[in-house]
């Protein structure tokens, strides 16, 4: 150990310091590290150190929001996903979109999922709904801010600082309050490096970070309740691979099998420590 002013720093030799130096194994089990790290310091300090589209508690919000969705709202949010994989399936008749020229074969379909929280499903909404003499009758989504008098925007500014504040300061799990707020439009991902990059520019600026990202390459969607199932799957096995990076055993309703994250199945196939957990004929998780 060696002291740096206020920095303790230490030394090791079961790898080289350089990255470059490293073999996959040893420079997978530095990230991991890293991962964990940063996930540590968010569940014990509530620092927001993960990002969103890597956090297992935002991924699993989502699919959580997804699940209690009826077909109507799920084909809303997810209907041109569905309806590009029946394109590509060779039942549908149009596709959403056309894969640009840097797209792989097939193409890594995608779109991004914002969350939004209704504080009125919550016991402290609640509170400071009757508080500020606020209708309680609608959910939060469904009010329509051009209907709201300036004196109601003013109550209604008033509720959400105060519910944000409380929320932050009480540490409120805000989990079951999530619902899909907006998905982006359809959009084609390919690999450059370690990551995903989009492959054209047409969507909008984002305001803020996704609280996830879809990656799929195409499936059979059978029917929109089937897929809608599937989805389910799919972002178990998302947050399966968010746990499997950090060196953790995913909890038990993770321990899935199948396609998650596309980078992730990448480091499946190619560091050997890994099993084949984007197989769903491995073995994985039998003992």
């Amino acid at each position: 150990m060696e002291k740096y002013g206020t920095i303790t720093g230490h030394q090791q030799d079961g790898y080289p310091d350089d990255p470059a130096q490293r073999t996959d194994e040893q420079g997978e089990r530095v990230l991991q590290a890293q991962k964990f790290a940063r996930y540590y310091v968010f569940i014990e300090e509530g620092y927001d150190t993960v990002p969103a589209p890597e956090n297992p508690v935002r991924i699993d919000a989502v699919r959580q929001a997804i699940s209690e969705m009826d077909l109507a709202e799920f084909e809303n949010h997810f209907g041109d996903l569905y309806q590009q994989f029946d394109y590509e399936d060779g039942a549908g008749t149009r596709p959403v979109i056309t894969s640009p020229a840097e797209a792989t074969d097939p193409a890594i379909y995608s779109k991004n999922v914002y969350l939004g929280v209704d504080p009125l499903e919550t016991d402290l909404g609640t509170e400071l709904a009757q508080k500020h003499n606020l209708d309680v009758t609608q959910d939060a989504a469904e009010i329509d801010l051009t209907d709201v008098s300036g004196c109601e925007l003013d109550t209604w500014g008033e509720f959400a600082g105060e519910f944000t504040a409380r929320a932050i300061d009480e540490d409120i799990d805000l989990s079951d309050a999530a619902y899909i707020d907006d998905t982006s439009d359809l959009y084609v991902k390919y690999p450059s490096g370690g990551h995903l990059v989009a492959a054209d520019d047409h969507l909008a600026p984002a305001a803020r970070e996704p609280d996830t990202v879809i990656e799929l390459l195409p499936i059979d969607p059978q029917d929109l309740e089937y897929f809608k199932s599937f989805m389910d799957h799919y972002l178990r096995c998302q947050i399966r691979d968010t746990f499997v990076e950090m060196g953790v055993h995913p909890p038990e309703e993770f321990r899935v099998l199948g396609m998650g994250r596309f980078m992730a199945a990448r480091g499946y196939d190619y560091v050997d420590f890994y099993p084949e957990f984007h197989n769903p004929n491995a073995r994985a998780f039998q003992q």
